[in-house]
């Protein structure tokens, strides 16, 4: 049955995935966007301009497009600064996701889907985390702010009354036009030898293809239950497999080794942090409950796709 779906952030990554195939299964798309000019090749029904920071204006364009289903996918974390995007993010999400979950409920709309991510979780030695775990809402610096404000969106939507929620917890996105893909942010670090690895890390990531990312909001549209769900591959992988496999596709050089203390003085505590202590994130409750599999099981054939290593 088609359905009016509004998608806001739809220039981003996951939006520019999704919107064809919302159009192949002849949804009525509506692109909430800030900047109309980058949707230039992103196919839409009905181009809708508003700031998610914007309350009035966004209600004003939402109730006009009539939607069902109400999808969140704005971000931050394109800004070439890496601190901007950590604090525009976490506007986002405190009150940007919050204006627009007012706006479609006030249009009547059936649900709302929103992205959140893996990262977001405490670290917990070295278990493979669910969604019932906590997130790590007392990290320092930017990073806190940003996880403060994911827990806050999470919390309202799940329980807002009159309209359904799901809260989408991404691992590291990758695919085309990611920071993974030729060209982008991590591709130029791991190629120009700035991410290292540390002999003491037992960081654990889990990730996330766009195609995949994609394909459950597709899912959600009119199945499942709503409540939080880990969107990820079969396979979270440390550090020290992850990144020496992707460099070799890469066609960079192999990543250098530093002790804890090294890295801890030439490297931001972000990076660290993912480095040494991140965990990664089970797909067992949407695997179980919507019987989803994902399109990648595994980064290893999705990286090597993405730099044509993979057959198909």
């Amino acid at each position: 049955m088609p359905l009016r779906v509004v998608v806001a952030g739809a220039t981003g990554v996951v939006g520019r995935t999704l919107l064809p195939r919302l159009g192949e299964r002849e949804h009525h798309v509506t692109a909430l966007v800030r900047k109309p000019e980058r949707l230039e090749g992103v196919p839409a029904d009905e181009v809708a301009v508003a700031d998610v920071l914007d309350p009035d204006g966004l209600a004003e364009r939402v109730r006009a497009a009539e939607p069902d289903v109400v999808v969140d996918l704005t971000s931050g974390f394109s800004a070439a600064d890496r601190d901007e995007g950590l604090r525009r993010t976490a506007e986002l999400r405190a009150r940007g996701s919050k204006n627009l979950l007012d706006a479609a409920a006030q249009a009547g709309a059936r649900r709302f889907i929103a992205q959140s991510m893996t990262a977001a979780y405490q670290p917990h030695g070295h278990d493979v985390l669910d969604e019932d775990s906590p997130l790590w809402t007392e990290a320092p610096d930017g990073w806190g702010e940003v996880v403060r404000s994911i827990a806050s969106m999470e919390e309202e939507l799940l329980t807002r009354a009159g309209i359904e929620g799901f809260v989408l917890r991404y691992g590291s996105l990758y695919g085309p036009d990611t920071a993974y893909a030729p060209g982008g942010e991590l591709h130029a670090r791991v190629c120009g030898s700035e991410l290292p690895l540390v002999e003491e890390g037992m960081g654990l990531t889990s990730f996330t293809h766009v195609d995949d990312a994609a394909g459950v909001i597709l899912e959600f549209l009119e199945g499942g239950d709503p409540g939080a769900y880990n969107v990820v591959d079969n396979e979270p992988a440390e550090c020290s497999e992850w990144l020496p496999a992707y460099a070799r596709m890469a066609g960079g050089p192999a990543p250098v080794s530093l002790t804890l203390d090294q890295a801890k003085a030439q490297l931001d505590w972000l990076t660290v942090h993912q480095l040494t202590e991140q965990r990664g994130a089970t797909n067992f409750r949407i695997r179980e409950t919507l019987g989803w599999r994902p399109t990648w099981p595994s980064w290893r054939e999705g990286f090597a796709s993405l730099f044509g290593l993979w057959p198909g």
